[in-house]
């Protein structure tokens, strides 16, 4: 996963309902992370998975067909 992390970073003010912010300090214990680690990773997973739909619908816009699962495994090697 590509990171959006540099040596350089940038403080966000996020304004969190109490029953987000209890669980998400529940997760942070459990992971022995810091909550911001926690948030950093989500949003990071988030903005990859819009950029994955942004090419998707780019592509299907010009025509583009979908691929069955299978066959892109078989076409990398990964069928078994």
């Amino acid at each position: 996963m590509p990171s959006f992390i540099h040596e350089r970073v940038r403080i966000v003010d996020l304004k969190l309902p109490p029953e987000i912010d209890a669980a998400l300090a529940r997760e942070a214990r459990r992971a022995h992370k810091p909550k911001s680690a926690l948030l950093r990773r989500a949003l990071e997973a988030y903005l990859e998975e819009l950029a994955d739909a942004r090419a998707v619908g780019a592509a299907r816009s010009q025509g583009g067909k979908p691929i069955p699962w299978a066959e892109v495994k078989r076409r990398h090697g990964l069928a078994g």
